[in-house]
């Protein structure tokens, strides 16, 4: 594992919605709740309630800092998104069962070269 794994291992228990946050959190070091939440509503249908509900989440997973200036709260990531992501490949790796390390490089190098859809679907294909 990693050095900068963290208790519980919430590092790679991000969910697709926490992630989404982040990376906005990730481009915007200190953006406030008012601006994650508008530049969130580009991409999803998601109320105020919702995104605070995730920040809620991700601070409380100490994946994200809360500093509170002037009555308003701003957002820190604590960890960098090549460490979430380093310790998401690593946490799909150990639970592989009939995948070689190759299969699943050759995997994820199609997905790379592929792309993804526009709805975000990751492209598999399957040998017959």
């Amino acid at each position: 594992m990693l050095d900068h794994e963290v208790k519980d291992n919430c590092i790679g228990c991000v969910t697709n919605a926490e992630y989404e946050i982040l990376r906005i959190i990730w481009h915007y070091p200190g953006i406030s709740t008012k601006d994650i939440y508008q530049a969130i509503r580009r991409r999803q249908t998601w109320r105020p309630s919702t995104v605070k509900t995730l920040l809620f989440r991700l601070v409380s997973k100490s994946l994200v800092t809360k500093d509170t200036y002037y009555h308003q709260a701003h957002y820190y990531a604590q960890y960098s998104e090549s460490i979430v992501v380093s310790v998401f490949i690593q946490r799909l790796l150990s639970r592989r069962e009939t995948l070689s390390p190759e299969e699943f490089l050759v995997l994820v190098e199609a997905n790379l070269q592929e792309g993804q859809t526009d709805d975000g679907e990751l492209k598999i294909n399957e040998k017959n």
